[in-house]
């Protein structure tokens, strides 16, 4: 008798001890899965999430189910995960803005973006093309650094918006190259990219997908990726790197976070299917053709790589007081 109750103890300590530590990782996943894109359909971050929320649903077992929350520059979508259940049930396609621009430039943002969430794995990288209009006479990067050189802050640059990845982009560069440049905000890349086109505006830094066929039609010319090597789908297109700027790096990013205290388990499993989803060939092929780089690491290495990018951010948008109220 004595016996069956202490094993009666002893089952019920273990039961309480494996419910207090979290969900079973051993049986996830067993419904649905939420991913989150803080954007409205049909942009770049929708696009990756939709190609790995396919491969995941059918490795795991699971429909993954992407849910756009737009708004608040990516901020009520993150907000949303950070206070989401540590289940493993809903993640979030965090990228750049939410991520490293947003804690650079916000001044109430409502989530910390290291300590609200469990990084799983970088999904893609983005890197943006410096890009001028064809009634510029730069033909390299070296034309343009020279021309601003010349002409200190006569040369115009647009951007998306005040504290954006393309107003903060140029003004990293132009720390670099020792050049000043005026900038043009724009509510949108779409307005920005137009007047580049028309001529009203100099120069931006904007992704390929972002820039469509203008490149190609000649409307725009690249003028250097910001990568560390050359992109497959726009070869003749050199790298900062190779003008003399290996510190030039910027890229728009994707990656996949679950709320903090998700249980590691989950979290090594997410990262096992992402990556494994990520080298099939349909998805690279498909990011590639975009000028995106499918990407894949340990949540340990995003963890590093997220620190790196809001430092860096941080540094750029003081030096130019691109701070949002």
């Amino acid at each position: 008798m004595f016996k069956k109750t202490l094993f009666f103890i002893a089952s019920l300590w273990l039961a309480v001890a494996a419910s207090a530590a979290g969900p079973d990782a051993a049986g996830y996943p067993n419904r649905n899965i939420r991913l989150v894109v803080p954007y409205p359909p049909g942009g770049s971050a929708d696009l990756v999430a939709r190609m790995v929320a396919d491969k995941l649903g059918k490795s795991l077992g699971q429909a993954v189910v992407v849910d756009n929350k737009g708004g608040g520059s990516g901020s009520i979508g993150s907000e949303f995960v950070s206070r989401a259940p540590a289940d493993g049930y809903t993640l979030l396609v965090a990228i750049s803005d939410t991520h490293a621009i947003n804690p650079a430039v916000m001044a109430n943002l409502p989530y910390d973006p290291q300590k609200d969430f469990a990084p799983v794995s970088l999904l893609a990288t983005q890197p943006m093309v410096l890009a001028v209009g064809r009634h510029m006479q730069a033909r390299t990067l070296a034309d343009f650094v020279a021309e601003a050189k010349k002409r200190p802050g006569a040369l115009t640059y647009a951007s998306n918006g005040k504290g954006g990845l393309q107003h903060l982009a140029m003004e990293l560069f132009s720390r670099q190259a020792g050049i000043k440049a005026l900038h043009v905000p724009y509510k949108g890349s779409g307005p920005a990219l137009a007047d580049v086109i028309g001529g009203q505006v100099d120069a931006l830094f904007i992704s390929l997908q972002g820039a469509g066929g203008n490149i190609a039609s000649g409307n725009l010319r690249a003028l250097a990726v910001a990568s560390g090597q050359r992109l497959s789908s726009a070869p003749n297109i050199p790298t900062f790197a190779e003008s003399g700027y290996p510190d030039a790096i910027v890229t728009q990013w994707y990656g996949l976070m679950a709320p903090a205290g998700t249980p590691p388990a989950i979290v090594e499993r997410l990262n096992r299917e992402v990556r494994a989803a990520l080298d099939t060939p349909d998805i690279a092929d498909k990011l590639k053709a975009v000028g995106t780089v499918p990407a894949g690491d340990t949540p340990a290495e995003f963890a590093a790589f997220l620190s790196k990018e809001i430092k860096q951010w941080a540094d750029v948008a003081k030096s130019v007081g691109a701070r949002l109220e």
